[in-house]
């Protein structure tokens, strides 16, 4: 099996290598990495890899590696806007490999600023004339390596409180890390799952029930301070207009807040055995990483 993976040396793309070091050791992987990329997570599991330097947003780099290889699978763990570029260089190829890719259930959201290119390149996808799988995981967490629950556990453990905007009953339903990395090797070992699937935890929860969870489990006070809705708005708006990237809240953030982001992975479950943990296991498993590295 010639398999090519972007993403090789984020989360996933660790988590999913090293799954697939257990179930097929000294299988042979060609990584699509950056030059800054720190391949020091990887280089020590006991599989074949091999890498090209380059980004997976750049046509050249594609046609470069197609010219060299056929491919059989293609696991794309990058940004899901650049699948447009990917299938435009496997046709000027003509490979038609399987492809496996992770999108994001924030294609569904009206605010988040990138989900009208989702949008465009799922609807790209589905012109694609191989075979292809998309699995579009809810908000990731899992380890310090996470963007989005590791941050907010450490701010409540720091200072014992957590701003809420608006009346924080906006549904939740956080997926481990470690759950995708299984999701994305069954999928690989099985080439009849196609289509797309929603990967979501095993458990709905409201942002303040997260807020009692997280506090359960480090075992010390974490207050809820609620912030009016249009007061956090027009704060998050003006500091980004003076702080700009630097800015602690975006606009966007706070939109997000509102939405429900609760989706069924019944799809998954049935079709390739998908069973998410919960999220209290979860993140008690991500509270004891975090005390092991000394970051709470």
């Amino acid at each position: 099996m010639s398999i090519v993976i972007t993403g090789a040396t984020g989360l996933m793309g660790s988590l999913f290598l090293e799954a697939l070091t257990r179930e097929q050791p000294k299988a042979e992987v060609h990584c699509l990495v950056r030059p800054d990329s720190d391949r020091s997570i990887i280089n020590s599991l006991a599989l074949k890899l091999y890498y090209s330097v380059g980004d997976s947003s750049t046509p050249q780099n594609w046609e470069s590696l197609l010219s060299e290889k056929t491919l059989n699978t293609i696991i794309h763990l990058a940004q899901l806007r650049h699948v447009p570029v990917i299938l435009d260089s496997l046709k000027k190829a003509q490979q038609w490999p399987r492809l496996i890719i992770i999108g994001t259930t924030g294609v569904y959201s009206q605010y988040n600023q990138y989900s009208q290119d989702y949008e465009q390149a799922e609807s790209t996808l589905q012109t694609y004339r191989g075979s292809y799988c998309l699995l579009r995981p809810t908000m990731i967490y899992g380890s310090h390596r996470d963007k989005n629950l590791h941050k907010l556990i450490k701010f409540c453990d720091r200072y014992g409180f957590f701003p809420v905007f608006g009346s924080g009953n906006c549904l939740l339903q956080p997926v481990h890390a470690d759950d995708l990395a299984k999701a994305l090797l069954s999928v690989l070992l099985n080439p009849n799952i196609k289509g797309s699937y929603d990967l979501s935890g095993g458990t709905v929860v409201t942002f303040r029930e997260l807020l009692a969870l997280v506090e359960k489990l480090l075992e010390k006070p974490v207050r809820p301070l609620y912030v009016p809705y249009n007061l956090g708005l027009g704060a998050a708006t003006f500091a980004e207009k003076i702080l700009g990237a630097r800015s602690p809240v975006r606009r966007e953030q706070i939109l997000r807040l509102q939405e429900d982001k609760a989706y069924s992975h019944e799809a998954a479950q049935r079709d390739f055995g998908y069973e998410p943990r919960s999220l209290e296991i979860g993140l008690a498993q991500e509270i004891e990483i975090l005390r092991a590295e000394g970051i709470i």
